[in-house]
């Protein structure tokens, strides 16, 4: 077992290809920021690093060489193939997903024209939108405006304001005035906004409209009514997303940041959670000031592609298709030559039940219920067979040799082995797998129990022979497989936490199980295992404390070997 084990971390290193031997390796993350401007336009669950896959295509293809992302979230690997000057079909069931990506790649983009458009729009909005957040000024008593509230019971309590005549920016509780104002505006009607439309189960409200206070409904509507009435083009789908990206940082969602209310500035935080969880305490972001924010970051991405795509961007060059990707009809047979992409991981994003507040504000059609996910409605087994039916799409349609890089993490091996299951029953050849550090950790990413450290590449090929050749091995014992891969990890690292152990043992069991016929349909092993399994095998481990996303401290296992 353990020689097996070893020869394939040894041949996980490299592979050879017609052109010769070809070296993946982890990507070292470029030194200026996470994110390039473009991919600033609007938030989206897991996307990848694009210097990551923009290295991927250049390694597997060449100018004027197309790529398939069938499912292609946010637009990162239809980005960066324009980039590289190559074609790319974008698919996704999202409606949200495909229109971010179209507006993330288009170009070139007239920015005179954009300007124009959006000054008609704050000028249609500007008086009332104020008004709606006018509040006094305590240092000097003159006209400011409000730019975050923190409500408490339901009820406005404190605010953060700007004051434009002595430039006093600061925390006040809400005064009488403040509290008539909110009140007063109950008494408005909305103009248009997405009425009635159901959140999914575990959101803490049942209605879209209840995620927003009825000063920011009011102030949403005002911006969407004033978009609606420009002309139809990509300027206005720029208005469109601007407005967009402004909904969630505009709801209720916004927890208030402790830390940086005590020091008295902005105390908003973000919508971090993976479902419509409304604090107890919130904060209500004025409208108008996160909207007329987004300009500069909408003008900073199509500045920046305008220069890296130019006018490379057509019908011909960037196909996006939104529609479930277990039917890719529209795609001939062996016509595309490589394939990235990043599938939903079981049912760790809802992706479709959380996109609904953006769809629904965009009056996007959300299609069907044909989501590959885990869920109350769906199993481990319908997951694999759609994602199976999709790989098999990607068989048919990727050139005989071609590759297949799928970016996956998953704190369930079960998931993996869905995934894993899927791919061999299409045909693909496991050729590689990479672990890679994330650009940004997800909340399930944060290094605390039970969690996974890094995302892994696998890389597939389409056989030349146009059959995947089954070697009958027998499967480890999980116990068995545990104790090695956490030796071989520890020995190299001395400590290690419980994720980076997890997917030292995710890389022994896709080399073990892949290609063989007794891989099995399910594997009940998930990061509470792996502790469970660390512990009864003497592996010491120990505490401490780290701080997540909301600043609020968690704790991170480390492991070292038993004495």
């Amino acid at each position: 077992m353990e020689r097996r084990l070893t020869e394939y971390t040894e041949r996980n290193q490299d592979f050879d290809d017609s052109k010769g031997l070809i070296s993946l390796q982890p990507i070292a993350r470029p030194k200026k920021g996470r994110f390039p401007e473009r991919y600033k336009l609007h938030q989206y669950w897991s996307r990848k690093p694009w210097y990551v896959v923009r290295r991927y295509i250049e390694l597997f293809t060449k100018e004027g060489d197309t790529i398939l992302d069938p499912f292609v979230g946010s637009g990162v690997t239809a980005c960066e193939a324009l980039i590289t000057k190559r074609k790319v079909i974008a698919v996704d069931i999202n409606p949200v997903s495909t229109f971010i990506t179209k507006v993330t790649c288009a170009s070139p983009i007239d920015l005179d024209e954009f300007m124009k458009a959006y000054k008609r729009i704050e000028s249609k909005i500007h008086d009332n939108m104020i008004s709606l957040y006018e509040t006094s000024c305590e240092k000097c008593g003159s006209g400011a405006i409000i730019i975050n509230s923190v409500w408490r019971d339901n009820a406005p309590a404190i605010c953060f304001y700007h004051c434009n005549s002595c430039g006093y920016k600061g925390l006040k509780p809400y005064d009488r005035k403040d509290r008539k104002k909110v009140a007063d505006v109950e008494n408005i009607p909305p103009l248009w906004f997405p009425k009635n439309v159901v959140l999914p189960d575990d959101s803490d409200v049942r209605i879209l409209q209840e995620l927003f206070t009825k000063r920011n409904l009011i102030a949403l509507s005002m911006v969407h009514d004033a978009i609606s009435k420009e002309e139809d083009s990509m300027t206005k789908h720029l208005l469109r997303i601007m407005l967009s990206s402004t909904i969630v940082r505009c709801s209720k969602l916004i927890f208030v940041n402790r830390y940086r209310l005590s020091r008295g500035v902005n105390p908003a935080g973000i919508w971090g959670e993976k479902r419509f969880w409304v604090p107890d305490e919130f904060v209500e972001n004025n409208v108008f000031h996160y909207f007329k924010a987004r300009l500069s970051k909408v003008i900073k991405a199509k500045v920046e592609t305008n220069s890296l795509i130019g006018d490379y961007f057509n019908e011909k060059t960037c196909i996006i298709l939104t529609k479930s990707s277990t039917n890719l009809s529209e795609i001939p047979q062996e016509s595309i030559d490589y394939c990235f992409t990043d599938p939903p991981y079981g049912g760790s994003v809802q992706y479709r039940g959380l996109s609904t507040i953006w769809n629904a504000w965009l009056q996007l059609a959300s299609l069907g219920d044909d989501e590959i996910t885990i869920n109350k409605h769906k199993t481990f087994r319908d997951y694999q067979l759609e994602l199976q039916k999709v790989f098999c799409e990607v068989y048919r349609v990727l050139k005989t040799s071609h590759y297949l890089s799928v970016c996956f993490h998953s704190s369930n091996i079960s998931v993996w082995n869905s995934m894993l299951r899927a791919c061999q029953e299409a045909g693909f050849e496991l050729v590689n797998v990479v672990p890679q550090e994330p650009i940004k950790r997800s909340l399930s990413q944060i290094e605390s129990k039970g969690t996974v450290a890094t995302d892994l590449i696998v890389t597939f090929r389409k056989p030349s022979n146009g059959k995947l050749m089954l070697v009958d091995r027998e499967m480890p014992d999980l116990n068995e497989l545990v104790n090695l891969a956490a030796r071989e990890y520890l020995k190299r690292r001395v400590i290690a936490t419980t994720s980076e152990i997890y997917d030292a043992v995710v890389l022994k069991w896709i080399g073990l199980a892949y290609g063989s016929p007794n891989i099995p349909k399910k594997l009940g092993f998930s990061t509470q295992d792996l502790i469970r399994i660390l512990r009864k095998q003497g592996f010491r481990s120990s505490e401490r404390e780290q701080l997540d996303y909301k600043g609020c401290k968690r704790k991170v296992t480390i492991w070292r070997l038993p004495l």
